[in-house]
């Protein structure tokens, strides 16, 4: 049957169906610009005139002397997938090491073949070549003993020659496409500096380029920090947290930034698993995403060194490694001058901080009572009202937004007192259950209910100072009746007692509802309202009082400081524009929990709009959140996408986007953003390696 078989290839029609054969696999290469069905159909043509039972194509790591399959026909898919065979080992890796045809027709005796599996009997592998460099192997197999011939090596080594100039031409369009891409991000890297003033956003719109265009996955801007000596912080980072940032700390010398900076270089690391010097200070976690390198280049002025840029990429060549250290190194001189000029303003900013600081803390000082910081003409105005009523027993009901100070408020009534010595007792009506709540107020003796044991109420602690309902509006309608009575008689009966204690306090009371409404509604009593409506104060929201911003902003951030042993200044011209457009729905407190989020993440004399919560940081300067931005979105992206497919390629990028930032804020770590995403832990696995973001 064989000798049989390899006549008919000997003939004149066996000729000719070799060189039909090889005709349309010159036809497909010219053809098909997709080189993975290109690899199946050669491997389909090969099958045929060989009568093989499967076979592959192995492409050579020159780096890591490794072959690796890459298509394949008639395997298992997942040995397929996960085989990875050194030089010299078995058939193929001897083919590879010596660059020769072979021929194994009986696997049983053969001391080059290694068995992968038992129905192999027959096996012949060609290398893939160009100019004596090995590319691949082209490797077929066959259940039969003595299944090749002389006939089918000479066919498959013209294959191979055609096969090599498919890769050939990857290489050139590879090569061709990496140097294209490196123009294209240093031109839109100009573009981005013209038109964004902003460093961290110019540095986030570079990163997202060399991301898309270079495979870049991580990227920081380290700059020496003002208040350490030649110390370098990690200012800013692409696909890093916040948390994970704030341990970038580097002195020259120290890890490959440290080095970048002492050698006044670009330093690139192949394989950071590998290299000594890379300190992983920052304990990114980049476990099961291969071979990483990491190349790190000095910003600089003439010879000012400012700062280094460095990124992260999965290995791939060396000569796209080497294009991706050009392109960063040209970046990073260009770089350069927009952190001076931004270094420049933050110098500028702090001379004006300096200079008005005095004049704001005098201002301060002129505002009694201390604790309210201010001086919008509203305010004075409440400033003066409370120094006013603060020393009488009338009832103050404070109203207000959520967050405007009504607290600060009440205690300063009752610091300004003559029962300031008295204790000051506050309650949130609103924070206590309703069928706790009358006990919290009067309270109770001892078997008065379930459970219950003799303690004093708020009432009773409150005695000889002031008594502050906070949230006064949620009061219950039945408590209103007694609460009511208590200020009348001035007395109080604890729950289960038969005896009424006597009290002397003055009552306090807050509300950010509209209490006339809710009379009206039934929800409050009117007698109630007029009880502890005696003086009105009405605290104005902190959009009503835009002139307050920036002073109570240095009070903050002074507060924090002390707090958090920093040495904050104030805040940037851009942070300082952004707080006076933004709404402030939560108000003083909002303020409050921005400064200090700020202060705690800083790492530089002035605060600047990286530092603020997210609903902040995206706000527009036109005053109006960026809501449409996911329409608009949405719709450039319909235009793109084929009809038919717009719905699994739409949410397929935004699944994308979700697992990579949940991905980013967890440091990498799977089993935290399974948990947070509230997905499989495989089924993470599997996306991440969908998406290209393992």
């Amino acid at each position: 049957m064989l000798n049989k078989q390899a006549d008919i290839l000997t003939t004149d029609k066996g000729s000719d169906k070799l060189l039909d054969l090889i005709f349309e696999i010159a036809v497909a290469i010219n053809s098909s610009p997709d080189t993975s069905s290109l690899l199946e159909t050669i491997l389909d043509k090969c099958l045929t005139l060989t009568n093989a039972t499967s076979g592959s194509v192995v492409l050579y790591d020159p780096e890591d002397k490794i072959l690796n399959i890459v298509a394949y026909r008639g395997l298992n898919k997942k040995i397929a997938e996960k085989t990875r065979l050194k030089v010299g080992e078995g058939v193929t890796g001897w083919v590879a090491k010596h660059i020769k045809p072979l021929i194994v027709n009986d696997t049983s005796i053969e001391p080059k073949y290694i068995s992968v599996r038992k129905d192999i009997l027959s096996e012949i592998a060609v290398p893939i070549v160009n100019k004596d460099r090995l590319i691949g192997i082209i490797n077929m197999d066959s259940n039969k003993k003595d299944a090749f011939t002389e006939v089918h090596k000479e066919f498959l080594l013209k294959v191979a020659e055609l096969t090599a100039q498919i890769f050939i031409k990857d290489e050139i369009q590879e090569q061709l496409q990496s140097k294209i891409n490196s123009q294209n991000i240093l031109i839109n890297a100009f573009e981005i500096l013209e038109k964004t003033e902003n460093l961290e956003s110019s540095f986030q719109a570079i990163m997202e380029q060399m991301n898309e265009k270079m495979g870049i996955i991580r990227g920081i801007l380290a700059l020496f920090d003002p208040s350490s000596s030649g110390v370098l912080k990690v200012y800013t980072g692409f696909r890093i947290n916040n948390e994970t940032m704030n341990k970038g700390i580097y002195k020259i010398g120290e890890g490959i930034i440290g080095i970048a900076v002492k050698e006044g270089r670009t330093i690139t690391i192949k394989d950071i698993n590998k290299e000594p010097r890379f300190l992983n200070k920052m304990k990114i976690q980049r476990k099961g995403q291969g071979i990483i390198s990491f190349i790190a280049s000095p910003v600089k002025i003439d010879n000012e060194i400012l700062g280094v840029l460095a990124v992260e990429k999965k290995f791939n060549k060396l000569e796209y490694l080497k294009d991706v250290e050009d392109t960063l190194t040209i970046l990073a001189s260009i770089l350069a001058y927009r952190i001076k000029k931004t270094q420049k303003i933050r110098e500028q900013t702090m001379k004006l901080i300096s200079e008005n600081l005095e004049l704001r803390q005098a201002l301060q000082k002129d505002h009694r009572p201390v604790s309210i910081i201010g001086k919008n003409p509203e305010i004075l105005k409440i400033i003066e009202q409370i120094e006013l009523v603060a020393n009488t027993n009338a009832s103050v009901l404070i109203t207000g937004s959520t967050g405007t100070g009504k607290e600060l408020v009440a205690r300063a009534l009752h610091n300004l007192s003559s029962r300031k010595l008295g204790p000051f007792i506050s309650i949130n009506c609103s924070a206590v259950p309703e069928n706790l709540l009358e006990s919290e107020l009067f309270g109770s003796v001892k078997g008065a209910f379930t459970g219950s044991t003799s303690h004093k109420g708020k009432f009773e602690l409150a005695d000889g100072g002031t008594l502050f309902l906070d949230e006064i509006g949620d009061m219950p309608l039945p408590l209103q009746a007694k609460i009511l009575r208590c200020i009348e008689e001035k007395e109080v009966q604890p729950l289960g007692s038969e005896h009424s204690i006597k009290v002397d306090i003055r009552i306090v009371a807050a509300t950010n509802k509209d209490l006339s409404s809710m009379i009206t509604k039934g929800l409050f009593r009117s007698d109630l309202f007029f009880r502890l409506n005696v003086i009105n104060i009405h605290l104005p929201s902190l959009v009503e009082r835009k002139d307050d911003i920036i002073l109570l902003t240095d009070h903050f951030i002074r507060k924090f400081n002390k707090l958090y042993q920093k040495n904050i200044q104030g805040i940037d011209k851009e942070t300082e524009t952004l707080f006076m457009n933004y709404p402030w729905p939560g108000n003083i407190r909002e303020l409050e929990n921005a400064i200090e989020r700020a202060v705690i993440l800083c790492r530089s004399p002035l605060i600047d709009t990286t530092l603020l919560p997210d609903q902040i940081r995206n706000f527009s300067s036109t005053g109006k959140k960026e809501q449409n931005s996911l329409k608009l979105w949405l719709k450039e992206k319909i235009l793109e996408i084929e009809p038919g497919k717009i719905f699994d390629k739409i949410t397929e990028q935004l699944e994308r986007l979700l697992i990579q930032e949940i991905y980013i804020k967890n440091n990498y770590n799977k089993i935290k953003t399974a948990s947070e995403l509230g997905i499989n832990r495989n089924t993470l696995t599997e996306k991440l390696k969908k998406y290209g973001l393992n």
